[in-house]
């Protein structure tokens, strides 16, 4: 594996490493910041606690940074950094790539981002296509950022910029929407199915995708808000011979029970289909929802406190996606 590491602090920087760097940079640069860009601690505090002390911010980093390298990219991660156990940590993590990264740590203040000097250390007088090159940081000086020096040190060295959620997220978001729903027996015989999930785990797009079907017809907790509201617009389309989707959380065993009842006494077949993305996941694409369509904390909260683990013994067919 090659990677090239600068420790950027005064003068211990000397010109053949420049020189050499030059050589081996790509016309094209995906750069990125570190904490909270690409790690995050494991328990969600804010600072890590020692070196082993990191998970990936999203799981589909790892692949991503080595698309772009197979796309033609130099991979660099511009970071400021005091402790020397974090330099240690991000060489580890980078190392765990298994792809050329080239890493430029900022030891002192003067030297910390939005300086652009850890930029013209790295590059020197390498031909970069800016066009194509781009910076993802998580301080762009947006409401609940700590700072601006990610956007600040992105237009220094006239980058695009994007945050995590942009870049990562949206991908991850995009590949968890694309899973492939089993077959889920559409038969002629008529049916319930009961959807369960955290807000923002995908369970609505999988309901959508079942009720392409135009033998199903969606009731969703969004429109009608009340179960019992719910429950008498599924009626309106018994006499038609539909199936119904329910389409809300539904967490617990008491208010899946309701939507059971009702299956029931119209004698439908009843399928429950969990589609179990994490808490962590959920969330993180809740928040790139639009501000006015974001669900409140409070509702995870909430899920998680009523949430009861769907079983066959409360009189459905499971599916688990």
């Amino acid at each position: 594996m090659s990677m090239s590491i600068y420790y950027i602090n005064g003068q211990e920087m000397k010109a053949n490493d420049a020189e050499f760097n030059n050589a081996q940079m790509k016309a094209k640069i995906a750069a990125f910041d570190y904490d909270w860009t690409l790690v995050s601690p494991k328990d969600g505090k804010t600072f890590p606690s020692n070196v082993e002390d990191w998970v990936w911010l999203y799981s589909n980093i790892p692949d991503e940074l080595k698309r772009l390298n197979e796309e033609g990219f130099s991979i660099v991660i511009f970071t400021n950094q005091s402790k020397d156990w974090k330099v240690t940590q991000i060489l580890n993590v980078a190392a765990s790539l298994e792809i050329p990264v080239f890493i430029v740590i900022a030891r002192q203040k003067c030297d910390y981002k939005p300086n652009p000097i850890l930029y013209d250390v790295l590059v020197g007088s390498a031909n970069v296509d800016k066009a194509q090159s781009f910076f993802v940081g998580d301080a762009l000086g947006r409401k609940g950022d700590f700072a601006d020096s990610d956007k600040v040190f992105a237009e220094n060295i006239g980058f695009k910029c994007h945050s995590p959620e942009e870049f990562f997220a949206i991908k991850q978001a995009q590949q968890t929407d694309a899973v492939e729903i089993p077959a889920l027996n559409l038969s002629d015989c008529k049916q319930v199915i009961i959807m369960v999930g955290y807000p923002g785990s995908g369970k609505s797009s999988v309901a959508k995708k079942i009720c392409e079907d135009e033998r199903f017809v969606l009731i969703q907790g969004d429109v009608y808000k009340t179960s019992p509201k719910m429950i008498k617009a599924a009626g309106d389309y018994v006499s038609e011979g539909k199936s119904i989707v329910f389409d809300a959380t539904n967490s617990s065993c008491k208010k899946r029970y309701e939507y059971i009842g009702f299956a029931r006494k119209h004698d439908y077949k009843i399928v429950c289909v969990h589609v179990s993305t994490s808490l962590d996941v959920s969330y993180k694409r809740n928040k790139m929802r639009d501000p006015e369509n974001q669900v409140p904390k409070i509702a995870y909260s909430m899920y998680t406190k009523h949430f009861e683990t769907p079983s066959v013994d409360e009189g459905f067919e499971l599916i688990v996606l």
